[in-house]
């Protein structure tokens, strides 16, 4: 029996020191915290320097749709202004065409109003043949 306790006290020790050497060994194999800053701090500078890199790219990209946004609106503004043009010309044109529409609409009542030119034909041979019947009468 005590074969077996010195057995098992044997074999629970040696798991307990690896258990707990485990953790020494990991610590012996990072490397002490002066050479953790002297190793991070080119990483850190890279860092630094890549992110001031995206910062001037965003600086730029953002002054750039900046600019495009205001090429934008001024060609737009252009646009509507150059359609306010051609609608007030076409406004124009439909004016002058009702305005000699009407006009040519006033014409034709006032034409229609005149007696016709064959009516007249008629009326003036009728009154010159009786004007030549009273000269007729006067030269007898």
């Amino acid at each position: 029996m005590t074969m077996t306790k010195v057995l098992f006290v044997s074999i629970l020790a040696l798991s307990l020191l690896g258990f707990y050497s485990s953790p020494l060994q990991a610590q012996n194999a990072m490397p002490s915290s002066g050479m953790d800053m002297k190793t991070m701090k080119p990483q850190m500078d890279q860092m630094r320097a890549q992110m001031e890199q995206m910062q001037t790219l965003m600086k730029d990209n953002m002054a750039k749709m900046a600019a495009a946004d205001a090429a934008m609106k001024s060609h737009m503004e252009t646009e509507q202004a150059s359609m306010k043009g051609q609608m007030e010309l076409q406004q124009a044109m439909l004016n002058q065409l009702q305005a000699m529409t009407d006009h040519m609409q006033a014409m034709t009542d006032r034409m229609a109003m005149m007696p016709d030119p064959m009516d007249m034909h008629k009326k003036g041979a009728a009154k010159m043949k009786k004007d030549k019947g009273m000269m007729d009468d006067q030269k007898k």
